[in-house]
């Protein structure tokens, strides 16, 4: 039987990934947030102390991965992964690796795997666009940069009250540009997607609009 796979793509704190989480719980669905892949990978190029413009190493780190997802754990090669995705080297690093043509493909095996034998929620940039363009439920969601960079603020700061409200803005224009103009998979709104702006949403507001464009589909 075929696996069901709903997509969630959007830019950076859109609320994906606490969106994707919830509604796979409620659909039963196992959750993929497919930028901890990317991310899973930065964390051995760190650890192999490998130059990025080494480009035949970094790619072999993909062609190489395996992942296992417990529930909300995330396993690269074995080893738990989890506490250390969002790592600030790993964050300065992700999106330069990211755009690099062989890392995408290597990580699109990655996803197909990840999805064979179950029923998914995968959230990202590219899955709709390129990576499930048939899937049968597809969104994108958006919110005004300002209420975005001030979501990501609030986390920021909670780690390091020294950030800067006008920094992380800027970083995350800068992120925006860098996404959607990249050449490699940039971010675009899938075609015939669903697109919801959840700048004065809560989650659980999202999802309930999600569950109501799910029901309507099947």
């Amino acid at each position: 039987m075929e696996t069901d796979v709903v997509t969630i793509d959007g830019p950076t704190s859109s609320g994906k990934n606490s969106v994707g989480f919830l509604l796979a719980q409620k659909l039963g669905y196992q959750y993929i947030d497919s930028g901890s892949i990317y991310r899973a990978g930065c964390i051995l190029i760190l650890k192999n102390n490998i130059s990025l413009q080494d480009l035949e190493k970094v790619v072999n780190i993909f062609k190489n991965l395996q992942i296992e997802i417990n529930g909300q754990r995330f396993f690269a090669n074995g080893e738990d992964a989890t506490n250390h995705l969002h790592d600030p080297e790993v964050t300065k690093i992700v999106s330069a690796v990211s755009a690099i043509r062989q890392v995408r493909e290597a990580t699109k095996i990655i996803q197909y795997q990840l999805v064979n034998t179950h029923n998914t929620v995968m959230t990202g940039r590219d899955i709709g666009s390129e990576i499930f363009p048939s899937a049968r439920h597809q969104f994108y969601l958006t919110a005004d940069v300002k209420i975005r960079a001030q979501r990501r603020f609030q986390q920021l700061v909670a780690k390091d009250p020294a950030t800067k409200f006008e920094d992380v803005l800027k970083s995350m224009e800068e992120r925006d540009l860098g996404d959607s103009t990249r050449e490699v998979s940039p971010l675009r709104i899938p075609e015939g997607a669903t697109v919801i702006d959840n700048s004065s949403l809560s989650v659980e507001a999202t999802v309930e609009e999600m569950l109501k464009h799910i029901h309507a589909q099947n």
